[in-house]
């Protein structure tokens, strides 16, 4: 009973010992370590416990025989770890048979994937599995992407590693979706699109489109530089009515070859389209009708019905193949769908991309900005597609300084957000309404029957900052942004030469004059560092919060 007590008491620290050995990369005495667990646990099939075995098996073969090919190696391992796995942990043997897949792909064995993606079709024990059609359907995904790597080869080679980089969100919200009568969101909505436009904010093809908020003293500017954009005059529609399109939505392909959608998807973000679809017609045609093609568009198009921990995995590429094949249509409806179902950030950005390039309504496309800022108020990039909005598309400031409070709140910003900050309370304050002003009768506004009297008093703060939630905003930037502690770190900056820490400075004293006051302290510090006197008596005499 003794010995058998610490062989027990072995057998649990074993595992404790071996992830250590791994974390420090001592190979060898895992190896060793690895040894004594398997042969002591060789009976145990706990899902746990064989991941860690096995992981740890594929990790120590990589790395103590680094210059040999291991790829039918590790494949081998695979295979013992799935049948190791008792068959009532369905889950994990999928998850472990979907991983072989991937090694094989990743190794260039794509037989050996078709072959084991096939196995996995035909197995009984994962057909009723969420996840099943999701392995299957990203299986014959990565399989078609490998199969025409050069035809779907973007000119810019540096969007490359987006084709294999898909990010996974995760989501337990779910909520049902109106159906649609009709096709809205066709190609035919794409309109005209002037320099002056959103659009031009992201990189085309071959465009390097950069937004610089430059200094301006008292005012910001906005600069946008970059090539001249393509334009699309009334394309021709991908298809004539809904009805026509349910036919060719069967297996995800377009009926015809449309250059004007081609050269238009050619300018999608790279985050969401990687992949840029040919422009040969003959190409595109043997692309569409590839096997693999119609296997991942069949296979996916149901998981989008599952919960939403594996629905939001099969969104990115089901789009991305639907844009491809051309059916932009059911591509907007399913991400549509989506956002009405989770609350998470992926369906929102997809949504805003595509609204970018298939929808011309300013506030739908202002909307949109706004639904991911309100998932994701860390979002510099949607933040800053904002602030060129409210210099070109009439964006409203007071929505804009909404969206940037709510910037400053989840993060540390950058210089130029600050200063785009520094104009929005300018704006507001030297536009006030005419309700700021408010006539007193004498007497405690009671009327007077001789000498009746009249006072005006003047609010000099806009009424939107007078609420509970810039209160609250003001009491958390007071330690967050503006305390002494803060402003010391940022001088140490300035004094080793960091010029854009000395910008950030004079922008932030300027928010901080209008929401604490002239007399702040964060804001006579920083203009007597800077010896601008001139400039610091131009600020605000009184802030709308004081402390």
């Amino acid at each position: 009973m003794k010995k058998e007590g610490i062989r027990s008491e072995y057998l649990i620290k074993l595992p404790q010992i071996l992830r250590e050995l791994l974390r420090q990369r001592k190979w060898n005495y895992a190896s060793r370590t690895l040894s004594v667990l398997m042969q002591g646990t060789i009976g145990d099939s706990s899902p746990g416990l064989n991941r860690l075995k096995y992981e740890a098996q594929i990790q120590i073969l990589s790395h103590l025989q680094p210059n040999k090919n291991k790829a039918k190696e590790i494949g081998n391992i695979y295979d013992t770890w799935i049948g190791k796995i008792g068959r009532q942990h369905k889950e994990e043997r999928l998850l472990v048979w979907f991983e072989q897949i991937c090694h094989f792909i990743e190794c260039g064995m794509n037989n050996d994937a078709y072959s084991a993606v096939i196995s996995m079709m035909q197995s009984r024990d994962f057909g009723m599995l969420p996840r099943s059609n999701l392995y299957i359907g990203i299986t014959f995904y990565k399989l078609w992407r490998c199969k025409f790597l050069m035809e779907l080869q973007p000119e810019d080679e540096s969007c490359m590693e987006s084709i294999s980089n898909m990010s996974v969100s995760k989501s337990d919200n779910q909520v049902a979706y109106p159906v649609r009568d009709k096709s809205v969101y066709s190609v035919r909505s794409v309109v005209n699109k002037s320099e002056a436009s959103v659009v031009n904010y992201k990189r085309g093809r071959s465009e390097e489109n950069q937004v610089s908020l430059q200094d301006s003293g008292t005012s910001v500017k906005k600069k946008v530089k970059m090539g001249s954009p393509q334009h699309f005059t009334n394309p021709p529609p991908l298809y004539a009515t809904s009805e026509e399109n349910e036919e060719s939505l069967q297996d995800g392909v377009a009926r015809t070859f449309d250059p004007t959608l081609v050269d238009i998807l050619g300018y999608v973000d790279p985050w969401l389209l990687p992949l840029k679809p040919p422009e040969d017609s003959d190409c595109f045609i043997k692309i569409v009708n590839d096997s693999y093609y119609k296997e991942a568009v069949k296979y996916l198009r149901p998981t989008l019905q599952s919960p939403p921990h594996v629905s939001l995995v099969a969104l990115h590429p089901f789009v991305q193949l639907l844009l491809i094949g051309g059916n932009v249509d059911e591509a907007m409806k399913v991400v549509m769908d989506m956002c009405n179902k989770v609350h998470d950030v992926k369906p929102f950005r997809i949504k805003a991309f595509m609204m970018e390039m298939f929808h011309s309504n300013r506030d739908n496309l202002a909307k949109c900005y706004e639904e991911v800022l309100n998932i994701d108020p860390s979002c510099v990039t949607t933040l800053k597609k904002l602030i060129v909005m409210s210099t070109e598309d009439g964006y409203r400031r007071e929505s804009l300084i909404e969206m940037i409070a709510m910037h400053v709140e989840a993060s540390f910003p950058e210089p130029e957000i600050w200063e785009e900050f520094a104009s929005c309370f300018r704006h507001l304050f030297e536009n006030l309404d005419e309700d700021r002003l408010s006539v007193c009768l004498g007497g405690y506004g009671e009327e007077l029957n001789q000498h009746q009297t009249y006072s005006v008093r003047y609010n000099p703060t806009p009424t939107m900052f007078t609420d509970t939630t810039w209160t609250l905003r003001a009491k958390w930037w007071l330690n967050r942004h503006f305390s002494l502690e803060m402003l010391e770190t940022e001088i140490k900056k300035t004094e080793k030469g960091d010029l854009e820490m000395v910008k950030m400075m004079r922008y932030k004293a300027v928010c901080a004059s209008h929401i604490y006051g002239r007399a702040f302290d964060y804001v006579t510090k920083v203009y007597d560092m800077l010896d601008d006197n001139s400039n610091l008596r131009s600020l605000p005499i009184f802030g709308f919060t004081s402390f």
